[in-house]
């Protein structure tokens, strides 16, 4: 066989997505017992004790096929958003609403427009259907430049991907400018709106996509429980989006994409706004204290509206490799002068706190 004819050539310049390293794999190297895994975003608690004892109710039937429909979610979900049944997808994580709704609109020579850095998944996507993946530089404060995300956009424009708040920055474009950029986007460009992370926001001038969908203007709003409802392991996310569109997403994605236990784990997930709220408290209160002792610290950071916090270095490799050292592992990007720090229980702030406490002994900062 001839692999290098048989295989797309698209393909060809991907990489794998390469997941952050196991707490099993830093514990060998760095020789300790305890290690903060800071790195994927996760959220330190635990799913919502209501959803862990429904989801193992329903260990004993996972010989049976789920609901190919998430019937139950979806009616849970279109009471929770306030909107149609016709215009919800519901995916393994919104990351595979992700691929499905490029996979149904893009054809080869087609663009994507999204600024950059933000969520890996969009150039991959771009590669894997032959579309032109178009970067646009985050502003100097790490933010969407929208004004130069609508300049970007041409008549081959098929998807812009915004990510609200930023992943990796954890920043967010405010609510007058995203109202802007909806009036200015032309017809013939689907707007991604990707809030995986907004339940954490705080920020009153934030956005929330869903206040501009009215099932007509091209307009995708994509969420997903595996942030705050820790059900990061179970993989289940959902988008809302015109009716035809969602059509066409239903059409391409596999049957029973959606397992039995993320259905019953997110339905038993969606009612617990209290500890929604306590979850979303303790998070800013873990922030504001990583950030004060990275001021203290002399460490340079973006303020955040996520569960992570976006630390600058010029020595990114270095302070990397030395967090591996005290058993925290948190996100790097090569080179890129930055790491990703992610907000876990107090304990673990505390303990991410020693962490750079010690390793800005050792090398005289960061």
């Amino acid at each position: 066989m001839d692999w290098e004819a048989a295989i797309r050539a698209e393909l060809d310049p991907m990489v794998p997505y390469a997941p952050g390293l196991r707490a099993s794999e830093v514990r060998e190297r760095s020789g300790r017992d305890t290690i903060l895994k800071l790195s994927s975003n996760e959220h330190a608690c635990g799913p919502f004790p209501g959803a862990v004892a429904a989801m193992e109710a329903v260990l004993t039937r996972l010989n049976r096929y789920p609901d190919g429909a998430a019937r139950a979610l979806r009616r849970a979900l279109c009471e929770h958003l306030d909107v149609a049944d016709e215009t919800l997808v519901i995916g393994n994580g919104s990351n595979e609403i992700i691929r499905l709704l490029t996979q149904a609109v893009v054809r080869p020579g087609d663009e994507i427009v999204f600024a950059w850095p933000s969520f890996v998944v969009y150039p991959m996507v771009a590669q894997m259907f032959g579309a032109t993946a178009v970067r646009v530089p985050l502003t100097a404060d790490e933010t969407h430049d929208l004004p130069a995300i609508l300049a970007a956009i041409t008549e081959r424009t098929r998807i812009v991907f915004l990510c609200n708040p930023n992943n990796p920055t954890g920043t967010i474009y405010r609510r007058v400018d995203f109202e802007q950029f909806m009036a200015e986007v032309p017809d013939h460009v689907i707007v991604v709106a990707d809030e995986a992370y907004f339940e954490f926001v705080t920020a009153d001038e934030y956005p929330d996509a869903l206040d501009c969908f009215d099932g007509q203007r091209p307009l995708a709003v994509l969420r997903t429980f595996s942030k705050i409802y820790s059900l990061a392991g179970v993989r289940i996310g959902y988008g809302v989006m015109p009716a035809p569109l969602a059509r066409a997403v239903d059409k391409i994605r596999e049957p029973f994409n959606v397992n039995i236990v993320a259905q019953v784990g997110a339905y038993y997930s969606l009612g617990d706004e209290a500890e929604v709220e306590r979850r979303r408290r303790e998070n800013q209160e873990q922030k504001t204290y990583l950030y004060s002792a990275f001021d203290r610290l002399g460490i340079a950071y973006v303020p955040s509206e996520t569960n992570f916090v976006y630390v600058r270095t010029e020595r990114p490799v270095e302070v990397f490799e030395a967090l591996l050292g005290e058993g925290v592992i948190v996100r790097d990007f090569g080179t890129a002068p930055a790491l990703r720090v992610g907000i876990g229980t107090p304990e673990d702030t505390r303990a991410t706190v020693a962490a750079f406490e010690a390793i800005c002994t050792r090398l005289g900062g960061v």
